[in-house]
């Protein structure tokens, strides 16, 4: 099945141009690619742009879900990053009451981008990525948090002992983006096969 995996990590900082950090996503991009699944980011530059930039490569349809308006404000946003990857852009609806507030924006591509993948993955991150991991928690998805990779990624396992809740999220920690990929697609597999039988 095509599932819909949604990369949630750094559209800036130093993890951005960490070559470790780089080569990581870049083999993350490939693996999704070779596997055809869709992924979806927040049409962001950054880790989320350098995995899908790949992911495209290799044969993935790539979903970006933007906090601005239009294509004008997407090249104001992303100059550099060649939007050509993309299938698809979502914005963010013009009658959205906070549209013209870009920091309320972007809390609104992160659950809507949250919302619409079967499953995540978090590379490094800041605060915004931790925002896309607890939307993907409560949203009982299945997560894998790709570890080594610095920011929130290195420190969820350690949160998620200390403050977990219930929940039927999923949630695997691996250092590798194959094995990351393989864990999230049996347990979508096991999910959609749970359905099935319903």
């Amino acid at each position: 099945m095509n599932y819909k995996i949604g990369i949630f990590a750094s559209a800036a900082g130093n993890e951005t141009s960490n070559k470790d950090i780089l080569q990581k996503a870049r083999i993350l991009g490939e693996e999704l690619g070779k596997r055809k699944l869709t992924v979806i980011n927040g049409a962001c530059p950054g880790l989320p742009y350098q995995v899908s930039f790949h992911a495209a490569k290799n044969g993935a349809t790539v979903f970006g879900y933007s906090p601005e308006l239009d294509l004008l404000g997407q090249k104001k946003f992303c100059p550099n990053d060649d939007l050509s990857i993309y299938q698809k852009i979502i914005y963010t609806p013009k009658t959205f009451p906070f549209s013209r507030n870009n920091l309320v924006s972007k809390k609104y591509r992160n659950v809507i981008s949250t919302a619409n993948c079967d499953g995540g993955i978090i590379i490094s991150g800041r605060w915004g990525t931790m925002n896309e991991f607890t939307n993907l928690f409560d949203m009982e998805k299945v997560i894998g948090v790709l570890t080594g990779t610095g920011g929130i990624a290195d420190e969820l396992e350690k949160l998620n002992k200390k403050i977990n809740k219930k929940s039927n999220a999923k949630i695997f920690f691996s250092s590798s983006p194959k094995k990351l990929i393989e864990l999230i697609t049996e347990e979508l597999n096991k999910r959609k096969d749970q359905k099935s039988a319903v």
